[in-house]
């Protein structure tokens, strides 16, 4: 394919089960892209994505896209509009500061640790539901896990946990751009109701506080500040989002990639704690994204000779950035040694916009890992992994794996 006739589409037909190809085409011939149907330009050079990661001339604040459409007025829809207007994710850039210093604490390693039982008994649950036979579908075991953590972080009381799943599966569920009108409206209603019901947590929690996150989070203050009510539900709809899809695929294809290369699968075995490598590494060669996440340009710009105006949309490809081969030797392999592995890090984000969650990703991957090994110790890849179609994500349906010989 001629870089004239080469048109990106992270929609067709098996981009999802192997992008590789239009990532290399991308990185060689068009650094800076110009995606028509998305309406934004694609950086796919790991040091263009890494700049911008940084670059205060960029606002992830939806009012600053020239294309910016208000969501629909629905009645009782307050909630969710302020928890939007008011989330870490997408702010201006000075709150989004303020909210950082107050939240950061909580989301320390030493707090995050503390899941760690908690994710492993999770992961025994999830192993135990599994049908008896030789082949398991092992996509399914993590279905819940990363909700269920965030649930317990923020102590969701176990009679409404089935309530804020689905809370939460709708919020996950916005993130579609390929949504009817009609299928948006009805997710912002459960949307809605949901977070109404976490405005009763607070509520509880203003006057009983615990040690749990949400306690943590309203009555911690730092220079006289606090958070606010429409923070509070802002950052609650953050965590879904940025810790639990994003969790979910990174775990399935860790398993992937580990059973794909069945000798280094077998040294985290034996050395459990490479299973935070092979996290990391995974992130970096199987990166979960179609896409990435956009952000605008505030002012008149250029990247690599590309002018970019005010209010057009950027979006990093960190999936291609990661096999950028000015960044890290022998870009195609897979290897949880590799000496440029720290670099991978950039796939939590970087800059001001650093995952919040990357500790808490981190505790989960290792806990969900080495469960799993304890379990199937002899585990091996049956078939190949099936794809479901998304918006945003390589959804992996379906990882066939066989536990006994």
């Amino acid at each position: 394919m001629t870089a004239e006739s080469f048109s990106f589409n992270p929609y067709t037909p098996g981009h999802n089960v192997d992008p590789v190809p239009a990532y290399r085409h991308l990185l060689e011939h068009a650094p800076v892209y110009w995606w028509a149907r998305g309406q934004a330009f694609l950086l796919s050079k790991y040091q263009d994505v890494v700049a911008f990661m940084k670059d205060p001339r960029f606002s992830r604040a939806p009012r600053d896209s020239r294309n910016y459409q208000p969501p629909p007025e629905l009645p009782g829809n307050e909630l969710q509009r302020a928890a939007s207007d008011n989330s870490i994710l997408s702010v201006a850039p000075a709150d989004h500061l303020r909210i950082r210093r107050l939240v950061n604490p909580a989301f320390s390693p030493r707090a995050m640790e503390r899941l760690s039982e908690h994710t492993r008994q999770l992961t025994r649950e999830a192993l135990a539901r599994l049908p008896d036979g030789d082949v398991v579908n092992l996509a399914a075991v993590v279905n819940d896990i990363p909700l269920r953590v965030i649930g317990r972080l923020l102590a969701i009381p176990g009679p409404l946990e089935p309530a804020f799943l689905e809370f939460a599966g709708c919020r996950t569920a916005l993130l579609s751009p390929t949504l009817t009108p009609e299928a948006r409206i009805e997710l912002l209603r459960g949307v809605g109701v949901g977070y109404e019901a976490v405005r009763g947590l607070i509520a509880e929690r203003r006057k009983q506080p615990g040690d749990d996150l949400l306690s943590v989070l309203i009555h911690h203050e730092e220079q006289g500040a606090r958070l606010t009510e429409p923070e509070l539900l802002g950052l609650v709809g953050a965590m879904i989002v940025a810790g639990s899809d994003t969790t979910l695929h990174t775990l399935r294809f860790m398993f992937l990639d580990l059973l794909q290369h069945p000798e280094q699968l077998l040294r985290v075995r034996s050395s459990p704690p490479l299973a935070r490598a092979a996290m990391d590494e995974s992130l970096r060669f199987n990166n979960l994204n179609l896409l990435g996440n956009p952000a605008h340009a505030l002012e008149d710009l250029t990247i690599r000779g590309v002018n970019i105006e005010r209010g057009q949309t950027v979006i990093p490809l960190t999936g291609a950035a990661s096999r950028d081969p000015e960044a890290f030797e022998r870009p195609d392999e897979f290897d949880i040694d590799r000496p440029d592995l720290a670099r991978a890090a950039f796939n939590f984000g970087g800059g001001p916009h650093v995952c919040l969650g990357v500790h808490m990703a981190r505790v989960e991957g290792e806990a969900v890992l080495q469960t799993v090994l304890e379990r199937f110790p002899e585990m091996s890849l049956a078939g190949d992994p099936q794809f479901a179609p998304h918006g945003y994500f390589r959804v992996m349906c379906d990882l066939p794996v066989r536990v006994r010989s």
